[in-house]
C-alpha cells in the first residue's frame, strides 16, 4: 500500500478486499480466495478493509459466529445491517484527501458507484488499483487455477438447443434497444451455451465471459478446457456464422471490449439483482459512457422460467434426492438407537457420501449444513474438526444439504430429534411447519410481489412474537446455481418488481433460532404452477421435495384443518413417489420403513378425539425411544 510502484500512484490509506472473483460469484475457486488468505475466514459474504494500523471485517449475521472464531484478534468484526457500514466506517476513519483503493475487477459497478459518491462527499478518493495487492504477496502455496475440462450438457436434459437460446437472447437484447450484451454471470453462460464446467466450488461452471451481438458470439475462456465435444457443440472451427462461438483467451476481454464496442450503438451491461451483483466496475468502464445501458440481464429471467423438459428433470431429480434423504435420516436414527456416537462432522460426511452414490449425481450443490443444539441456531453453520459437536437426545439437529444432478439441482432442510423434544422445541417446530405449509398452499394473483407473499409464511411465527432474519425463499436452477436469481423472498428487502411465473422453482424455508440453544428450519422446493384457468391469472405451488417431517416434533392441536389436509396429501405423495423409488433398491428397506412410519395419514375432520389418538400414538413412540436411549 505504501509502494508507489505497486499501484502506479501515491500511497493508499486503505485497501478493500472482497471475497468475490471477477464474476462476483458467491463461491470462488481456491486460487481466488484472497480474503481467506488474508484473514482466515472460510465462509462467504465477507469483505475486509486494511489500513496502515487496522484490519476491519464485515460479514452477514449468519456468518458472524464463524468469523468470530476464524479471525484473529487483530481484526475488528462488524455485522452487515447491525453496525457501521463500510462507507460509514471509512468516513469516520479518514480525513479529506485520503485515498482508498480497490481492484476494479473484483468490485461490482453498483458497489463502486455507491462507495465512490459516499466518499467523494467528504473529499476522500476511491482509487482503482490495477495490480491486485493480495496477488503481489500471495506467492507461496497459492493453489493453481482449476484445469478440468468443460463438457456439454445434453439436449435431453436442457430441452432447448443453445442456438435457439441464443436467438431468444438476441431478441431480448434488441427489445431493450441494444445491439450487444456482455454476459458476466457464469450460470447464465452455462445455461445459454448448454455447457457445464468445474471451475467454481459447488457450481458446475466454466470461468468465462460471453459477448452477444446480433450476428456474433464471442467466448472468452481458457481454451485448453474446451474438449473436442464442446468445440463441436459450439461450432468453434471456422466460425463465420451467427450460431457459432468465436474463441478468445480469457484475458483478451479487457482489450477486445474497447475495440468491439466502437461498432455498437448501445451495449447492455448487467446490473445488480438478487444473488448477483452485476458486471464489475472494470467491465463497465471499458464501454464509452454514451453507449452504456445498465439493466438486469434478460438471460436471468429466461433461465428462471423452466421449459417442460427442465421441469420434468427437476421433479425426477428431487424424487431420487428425497429417497436419498430418507435413507440418510433412517440410517442416522438407527445408529443413534444402537448407541453409536455421532458428531455433526460425521453426519455431514455421511450426507455427502450418500448423495455422491445417487444416479446422475454431479456433486454437492453447497457445503452441507449440519447443526446440533446451539450450532443449529446458526443458519449457515458448517461443522469442522474444531467445532463439531456430539449428538445426543436432548436437542434438535438441522440438516441442510443438496446436490447437482444431470437433470436438476436440489436443496432440502429437515430438522430431527433423537429423543423426547421439549414443549418449547415442539412449539417452535410446529410453527415453522405451519409457516411452511401456509406458503406451499398459498394461491395468489400472478402480479403479487415477492415481499408481499413473504408475510404469508411469517404469520404463524409473528403470532409467536418471533421472526427470522433470512429470506423465506430463493430461486433454484436446473443443474445450475442453488441460489438462482431473480427470486429472493423477504419482506424487509427494498421494493422490487420481481414476480413469480409458472415454471419458476423456489425454496420454502422458514426457521426458528434460539441463540445458544437450538434451531429449527424446514426447506422444501416448490414448483410454481398456474391455478385452475377458470380462476383467472392465479398461481400456486406444488412441492417437489418429498421428505417427511418429524411427527414427534409436531403439536397436531395447533394445525388447522387446511394444514392437516395439506400434510395428508403431501405424505400420500411421498408414500407413492418416494416409496416407489426406495423399493427399487434392496439397500433402501430401512429408509422405506422410516418413511412409512413418518407419513401415516392424519385425521382431517377436526375431531379432537381423533387427533388425540394420533398424539397418543406419537407419544408412545417417543416414550419407547427415550426408554431405549436411557437403557443404552
Amino acid at each position: 500500500m505504501k509502494k508507489r510502484n505497486a499501484h502506479h500512484g501515491p500511497p493508499i490509506d486503505a485497501y478493500i478486499v472482497p471475497d468475490t472473483d471477477e464474476h462476483q460469484n458467491e463461491e470462488v475457486a481456491d486460487h481466488d480466495k484472497r480474503l481467506k488468505y488474508l484473514s482466515g475466514f472460510s465462509g462467504t459474504g465477507g469483505v475486509a478493509v486494511v489500513t496502515q494500523t487496522k484490519a476491519v471485517f464485515w460479514t452477514g449475521w449468519m456468518y458472524h459466529k464463524q468469523a468470530d472464531e476464524e479471525l484473529s484478534c487483530d481484526w475488528q468484526l462488524f455485522v452487515h445491517g447491525e453496525s457501521k457500514r463500510l462507507d460509514e466506517w471509512l468516513l469516520d476513519e479518514f480525513k479529506p484527501n485520503s485515498r482508498v483503493g480497490a481492484d476494479l475487477k473484483l468490485i461490482s459497478n453498483g458497489d463502486w458507484e455507491f462507495l465512490f459518491h459516499a466518499l467523494a462527499n467528504e473529499s476522500i478518493s476511491l482509487v482503482p488499483i490495477n495490480n491486485n495487492i493480495i496477488d503481489m504477496i500471495w506467492i507461496d502455496n497459492r493453489p493453481d487455477h482449476p484445469t478440468r475440462e468443460a463438457y456439454v450438457w445434453p439436449l435431453e436434459y436442457a430441452g432447448k438447443r443453445w442456438e435457439d437460446k441464443l436467438d431468444a437472447t438476441r431478441d431480448k437484447i434488441k427489445a431493450l434497444g441494444c445491439d450487444a450484451m456482455i454476459v458476466t454471470a457464469l450460470d447464465e453462460i452455462a445455461w445459454l451455451l448448454n455447457i457445464r464446467g468445474h471451475d467454481i466450488p459447488y457450481g458446475p461452471f466454466l470461468k468465462s465471459y460471453v459477448i452477444v451481438s446480433k450476428d456474433q458470439l464471442h467466448l472468452y475462456t481458457d481454451s485448453v478446457k474446451l474438449s473436442p465435444d464442446v468445440r463441436k457443440h459450439l461450432h468453434t472451427d471456422n466460425c463465420i456464422s451467427a450460431h457459432c462461438a468465436r474463441l478468445h483467451d480469457y484475458e483478451a476481454i479487457w482489450i477486445d471490449l474497447r475495440s468491439l464496442s466502437q461498432i455498437w450503438q448501445k451495449v447492455l451491461i448487467p446490473s445488480a439483482t438478487e444473488f448477483h451483483n452485476g458486471a464489475s466496475r472494470c467491465i463497465y468502464i471499458l464501454i464509452n459512457t454514451e453507449k452504456r445501458k445498465q439493466a438486469p440481464s434478460p438471460i436471468m429471467y429466461m433461465m428462471a422460467e423452466k421449459n417442460s423438459v427442465e421441469k420434468e428433470g427437476m421433479r425426477l431429480s428431487h424424487i431420487r434426492d428425497s429417497a436419498a434423504m430418507c435413507n440418510i435420516l433412517a440410517k442416522l436414527n438407527e445408529q443413534f438407537k444402537n448407541g453409536q456416537k455421532l458428531t455433526e462432522l460425521a453426519v455431514a460426511n455421511m450426507v455427502d457420501k450418500y448423495r455422491e452414490e445417487q444416479n446422475f449425481s454431479r456433486g454437492a450443490s453447497f457445503r452441507s449444513i449440519v447443526g446440533y443444539g446451539p450450532n443449529g441456531a446458526i443458519p449457515h453453520y458448517t461443522p469442522s474438526t474444531s467445532s463439531s459437536l456430539k449428538l445426543d437426545h436432548i436437542s434438535t439437529l438441522v440438516i441442510d444439504s443438496g446436490a447437482h444432478y444431470w437433470d436438476g439441482t436440489t436443496d432440502v432442510t429437515r430438522t430431527v430429534h433423537f429423543g423426547q423434544p421439549s414443549a418449547e422445541q415442539i412449539e417452535a417446530y410446529t410453527r415453522v411447519l405451519m409457516a411452511s405449509i401456509d406458503l406451499a398452499s398459498f394461491t395468489f394473483p400472478y402480479n403479487l410481489k415477492l415481499n408481499q407473499i413473504d408475510v404469508i409464511a411469517r404469520a404463524p411465527l409473528w403470532d409467536f412474537g418471533y421472526d427470522y432474519k433470512h429470506g423465506t425463499s430463493h430461486g433454484i436452477g436446473v443443474f445450475l446455481k442453488v441460489h438462482e436469481p431473480p427470486v429472493n423472498m423477504y419482506y424487509g428487502q427494498k421494493a422490487s418488481d420481481v414476480v413469480l411465473k409458472e415454471g419458476y422453482f423456489i425454496s420454502d424455508e422458514p426457521g426458528y433460532y434460539k441463540e445458544n440453544h437450538f434451531g429449527v428450519r424446514l426447506e422444501t422446493i416448490l414448483e410454481v404452477i398456474t391455478k385452475n384457468e377458470t380462476m383467472g391469472k392465479y398461481l400456486t405451488f406444488v412441492p417437489i421435495t418429498l421428505v417427511p417431517f418429524e411427527p414427534k416434533l409436531i403439536d397436531y392441536y395447533m394445525l388447522s384443518p387446511k394444514q392437516v389436509h395439506w400434510l395428508n396429501e403431501y405424505n400420500g405423495k411421498i408414500r407413492k413417489m418416494v416409496g416407489t423409488e426406495l423399493l427399487k433398491s434392496n439397500n433402501s428397506r430401512l429408509g422405506y420403513e422410516w418413511m412409512m412410519d413418518r407419513t401415516m395419514p392424519l385425521f382431517s375432520g377436526g375431531s379432537r378425539n381423533e387427533v388425540s389418538i394420533l398424539v397418543a400414538a406419537a407419544l408412545l413412540v417417543a416414550i419407547a425411544t427415550v426408554n431405549h436411549v436411557m437403557a443404552v
